[in-house]
């Protein structure tokens, strides 16, 4: 494997079928909105720490030291999954891939649970929602991969579909048996995400141009 100074390019896209989002999950997705927009705070899942998300990580980084002998065959498999999310395998994939014991965040829940992570991306399959994404660069050093992509996705929050175009940065570990350990996302999720729904969108802006740069 290369080291941190080399990087393998990957260029790998999936456009799924839409789906439409019942209203079981309409309901269920407008009440944690609701709860971000009052101002509560989200209980996140029961083995999950009371600490903030970047201590969480700090905390993750000492206790999931990961493999450093990472193949590439295990890389490889990781990115085939970024690079189909909303397939209807979504779900398969992540249980075969996370293991049991692990720590999970991508800005949108922190988790140590497995089956709370393969519940997330199963939930993503059956919402409809549609994922292009496309790895840029893949870092390796020792038992750290980092992954650079950009992502697009198309979903239908209310009755309109929106498209949400976004980058970011996956930071892995894996184990001795190739299963993830670690998955920390660095992404904008208010830009990527919130802004575009209906209401709280409008606040996510106006927070945004608040501390915009003066024109």
């Amino acid at each position: 494997m290369r080291r941190a100074t080399e990087f393998t390019a990957y260029s790998r896209k999936s456009l799924q079928p839409s789906e439409v989002i019942n209203s079981k999950q309409l309901f269920v997705f407008c009440f944690f909105l609701a709860l971000l927009s009052s101002g509560c705070s989200v209980t996140r899942t029961p083995d999950a720490t009371q600490l903030p998300y970047p201590a969480q990580y700090r905390q993750a980084l000492s206790e999931f030291s990961g493999d450093p002998n990472i193949e590439t065959e295990t890389v490889d498999r990781f990115v085939d999954f970024l690079s189909n999310l909303g397939d209807p395998s979504t779900g398969a994939m992540a249980s075969a891939l996370y293991a049991p014991d692990l720590h999970f965040s991508d800005a949108l829940m922190v988790t140590r649970d497995k089956q709370t992570v393969v519940d997330h991306f199963t939930r993503l399959s059956k919402a409809g929602t549609r994922v292009s994404v496309e790895i840029h660069q893949t870092l390796h050093n020792m038992h750290d991969v980092y992954l650079i992509w950009s992502m697009q996705a198309r979903f239908t929050p209310v009755r309109k579909e929106v498209v949400s175009d976004t980058i970011g940065i996956t930071h892995v570990r894996f184990n001795d048996s190739g299963q993830v350990i670690l998955h920390q996302d660095f992404w904008d999720s208010g830009h990527g995400f919130y802004a575009h729904i209906p209401v709280l969108g409008a606040g996510v802006r106006a927070v945004a141009r608040r501390f915009a740069a003066d024109k």
